[in-house]
């Protein structure tokens, strides 16, 4: 038997661990024994927005539930395709479940992809998976950061150079809300590393998470929510929409008006208040799909460019973040159930950051 967390697709809220029989392989696919992966907010997004941006896609369950994507490390149990040997290690987009059965294509030393139907028109760069031994870069110290950290970077990495490419849309000073979010803090560090001196970094959180953000060092100012009406409303703005809470978004658009440049909407930390707010003062918020950002920088720098920028960009990144975060590690399904509805419910401190070990059910 196997495991997976099985959701709601209607309402997130509702989860339950779920046993299924373990199938056997057909030619050309392998099978994968997931190992670990980590739970944190970013996964909440893929939950709230499984449906509209084809998270559920990834990984259709059995029971006609959702099945939660999320980042990891997994062993291959099994293997009926030539080029791909049972033993070896892989990392990349998983269920959160104890296996996954791929079809592996486009097989590299270093990678292939899943070349099943069902995700033939989803983006590529979720359907790529890292075989470890030949992966540039991999650090089997680092296993816990790359799956914390690393999906949640590639956006950072990606708005940054978008700001910078756009000129930062004129504005004197970038809010980052949801402050507290590993992404958000991935983007100050990068925005921080070489930004035009008079350009400041507001950080947006709540009240309980005010001190991590402060103690990061990575924002020049720290406000709390409730204190947006008391902002000064210039100079000029420009908004990284982390929360995607709709009266976050009201109480900014109406503080700053004219002076708002810009908005870039990236997730949904707020997940149960992300309707996007209408008829909103100043700009219209921008959906930022980091998958076509990533596509048309390969284009433009090409994929060595591309992995160069990133990989400099990453090993800064997480040489700082081994003192930032506080690891927590968790076992098996149950543990994985229980952390997902914490972070369901906003339960989880901002400065934790959540590995499950896998206990095949």
């Amino acid at each position: 038997m196997v495991w997976a967390l099985s959701i709601d697709q209607s309402d997130i809220t509702k989860a339950s661990l779920v046993e299924e029989a373990q199938r056997p392989l057909q030619a050309g696919e392998a099978r994968l024994a997931v190992s670990r992966f980590a739970l944190t907010a970013n996964n909440i997004t893929y939950a709230a927005f499984g449906e509209a941006m084809g998270y559920w896609r990834f990984f259709p369950g059995a029971d006609g539930r959702g099945r939660l994507p999320v980042w990891g490390f997994a062993q291959v149990s099994e293997s009926r395709c030539d080029g791909l040997t049972a033993g070896e290690r892989v990392y990349g987009y998983l269920p959160a479940a104890s296996e996954l059965i791929v079809t592996p294509g486009k097989i590299r030393p270093d990678s292939f992809f899943d070349a099943a139907t069902h995700r033939a028109e989803l983006p590529p760069v979720y359907n790529r998976y890292e075989r470890c031994a030949a992966a540039a870069g991999y650090d089997a110290a680092r296993e816990a950061a790359q799956m914390v950290l690393q999906p949640l970077f590639l956006t950072s990495f990606l708005i940054d150079a978008y700001l910078r490419d756009t000129g930062f849309s004129g504005a004197a000073r970038i809010v980052l809300t949801s402050a507290s979010s590993k992404t958000a803090l991935a983007l100050a560090f990068l925005l921080k590393r070489n930004k035009p001196e008079a350009l400041r970094i507001e950080a947006l959180t709540s009240a309980r998470n005010a001190a991590f953000v402060k103690g990061s060092g990575l924002y020049d100012d720290v406000i709390a929510y409730e204190d947006i009406a008391g902002m000064d409303p210039e100079p000029a703005r420009l908004i990284v929409d982390f929360a995607g809470s709709a009266e976050v978004n009201r109480a900014l658009h109406t503080r700053f008006g004219e002076n708002l440049n810009a908005n870039i909407r990236v997730g949904g930390a707020h997940w149960d208040d992300s309707t996007p707010a209408s008829g909103l003062p100043g700009p219209r918020p921008v959906f930022f799909f980091a998958p076509d950002h990533a596509r048309d920088r390969i284009a433009e720098w090409g994929p060595d460019g591309f992995a160069a920028r990133q990989g400099e960009a990453w090993s800064s990144f997480v040489a700082a973040a081994d003192n930032l975060l506080a690891w927590r590690g968790l076992t098996g399904g149950s543990e994985a159930l229980n952390a997902y509805q914490a972070l369901v419910h906003g339960d989880v401190s901002a400065s934790e950051a959540l590995v499950v070990e896998v206990e095949a059910g």
